[in-house]
């Protein structure tokens, strides 16, 4: 059985750094605003070995939350399939390498794939479990992510939040992450018995808007959007969570704004709102 974090701590994920940021910068910046651990991808991959990673983290007094993401497992060109199962492999062994709490995991989109919805996700189940026996030999568990109906051609087949569950529920390497962005519309996300529940690894936080009735919901800093953010950290905090609670958003909702000015409102926001369930 997968068990959590003997508490929760604040993580800043990677994802908010524009190209070529420094990770060093990030990791300070991210320290400096209140977090004990990040998030890290594929991008700080790109120029940063994963033992280095490790060493970095470790010279801020930061833990690695999470690694984002492998899976991606709907590919129909037998090219691109070989091309994801080595990334994932890849990923699997940075992973372990750089010590990550969770290996992060987005199932892939219909879109090109040759598949009905309910054939791929019959078919996503098939490849993680796969991929949960490799991980399991290299010491490293996986977090399943469900996304956002309106990506689910593109991004990711498996949507709901006890979809993702009875996905894994039988993988013993496997739990599962719940992002407020993709799931604020599920109403499991309120859920004592998902929030309580030992497959629950880890949570990904940020707000969400409508720019207008016409687009996609979009990310925005916690309390600045629609979600009932605060009332949902107290929900964790009152069925048991204690995994790492990440703040997700991405480059291009930035609006100009600085790196480490996002990052000191966000995690001193979350911090003010942990602190008030806690009183």
């Amino acid at each position: 059985m997968i068990q959590s974090s003997p508490r929760s701590s604040l993580s800043a994920n990677y994802y908010l750094a524009p190209a070529g940021y420094s990770v060093g910068d990030f990791m300070q910046e991210a320290k400096h605003a209140g977090a004990a651990a990040v998030g890290l991808t594929i991008a700080a991959l790109e120029s940063n070995c994963p033992d280095g990673l490790a060493r970095l983290a470790d010279d801020h007094g930061l833990h690695i939350s999470s690694l984002n993401s492998a899976g991606y497992f709907l590919f129909a060109d037998a090219a691109k399939r070989e091309q994801q199962r080595a990334l994932n492999s890849r990923l699997i062994e940075a992973a372990a390498r750089m010590e990550a709490g969770w290996l992060v995991v987005i199932a892939g989109g219909i879109l090109g794939s040759g598949l009905a919805l309910e054939a791929a996700r019959a078919h996503v189940a098939e490849q993680l479990a796969a991929l949960d026996a490799e991980a399991g030999a290299a010491n490293v568990r996986l977090a399943l992510e469900p996304i956002h109906p309106a990506d689910l051609t593109g991004k990711g087949c498996v949507n709901s939040i006890r979809q993702a569950l009875d996905m894994v529920r039988h993988l013993p390497h496997t739990g599962i992450l719940i992002d407020a962005f993709h799931s604020y519309w599920d109403p499991d996300i309120w859920s004592g018995s998902v929030l309580s529940d030992p497959k629950l690894a880890l949570v990904q936080v940020c707000d969400w808007y409508e720019p207008s009735a016409d687009e996609k919901p979009q990310r925005t800093l916690p309390g600045h959007g629609h979600m009932d953010v605060p009332g949902w950290l107290a929900a964790l905090e009152r069925h048991g969570f204690r995994g790492p609670i990440e703040f997700e958003m991405f480059d291009r909702y930035r609006g100009g704004r600085a790196v480490g000015e996002i990052l000191t409102e966000a995690l001193g926001y979350l911090r003010i709102q942990r602190n008030i369930v806690n009183s």
